[in-house]
C-alpha cells in the first residue's frame, strides 16, 4: 500500500515524516504540481543487472549495425533527392 502526502514547506515534510515513521519513505517527487513524499510498507522491489547475456549483446549489436546501415542509406537518398530537386529547378528556371 503506497501512501502520498503533498507538503509545501520544509516544516510540513518534517511533520508528515516523524507522523508516518511507522511507514518507509520511498520516494520523494518535486514537480510542478507540487511537493510530496510517498510512503508504503513494503520496500519496492528493484532490478538490478550486472551482466548482459550474450546472446542479447550479440543481438543488439546486430541490430545496431542494421540501424546504421539503414540511417546512412536513407541520409543518401535524401541527399540525392536533394539534388535532383535542385537540378530540376536550374532546369526550370533558365
Amino acid at each position: 500500500m503506497l501512501r502520498k502526502f503533498q507538503y509545501e514547506t520544509e516544516e510540513d515534510r518534517s511533520r508528515i515524516i516523524e507522523e508516518n515513521s511507522d511507514l518507509l519513505l520511498i520516494e520523494e517527487q518535486n514537480i510542478t504540481e507540487g511537493n510530496f513524499l510517498i510512503f508504503g510498507t513494503e520496500r519496492p522491489v528493484i532490478k538490478t543487472y550486472i551482466t548482459v547475456p550474450e546472446e542479447e549483446f550479440e543481438l543488439l549489436k546486430q541490430e545496431s549495425t542494421l540501424l546504421k546501415a539503414q540511417n546512412k542509406a536513407l541520409s543518401d537518398r535524401a541527399e540525392f533527392t536533394d539534388e535532383v530537386i535542385a537540378e530540376m529547378a536550374l532546369e526550370i528556371y533558365k
